[in-house]
């Protein structure tokens, strides 16, 4: 091995290798599973992108909880679908925070306050408004306040 091929080796990345890594078992999945996930991934960004409007707009969480389910319906998927899509997908803040509403709002899974506060808090610490918004609005719940 020679200086240059050391020297480029060690400028790789962590997150270059994860990419790698990812694109591999990406490759490894049959085309249908890879078309399905990409379909799933686009119907959450779809939710992301009403969830963080309507709660911009202030919309009650009655609405938004519907209009999420009305969006998913839509696309003939289930929620506990997006669900465990949300669950395998954690990188992205707005997934993270996503996950913590479906928990709180009953929406492919039982109410979970524990885990809805958890995954709010974690997106909040990284700086994200909605998270650390809905994470106000969980402690000050009365649910929240008596486990």
């Amino acid at each position: 091995m020679t200086a240059t091929t050391s020297v480029r080796m060690h400028d790789i990345s962590k997150s270059s290798l994860d990419d790698i890594r990812l694109k591999k078992q990406t490759n490894n999945q049959p085309l249908s599973d890879r078309k399905a996930q990409e379909a799933l991934r686009k119907l959450v960004d779809e939710l992301v992108d009403l969830f963080v409007e309507e709660q911009q707009l202030g919309k009650d969480d009655v609405r938004i909880r519907q209009l999420i389910l009305d969006c998913i319906i839509k696309r003939n998927r289930g929620a506990h679908e997006v669900l465990k899509w949300l669950h395998s997908n954690q990188h992205k803040l707005q997934y993270k925070t996503l996950l913590g509403y479906f928990y709180l709002h009953d929406i492919g899974t039982e109410i979970d306050l524990r885990k809805a506060y958890n995954l709010y808090l974690a997106a909040a610490k990284k700086d994200y408004p909605i998270a650390q918004y809905l994470l106000g609005e969980s402690i000050n719940s009365p649910p929240l306040q008596q486990e």
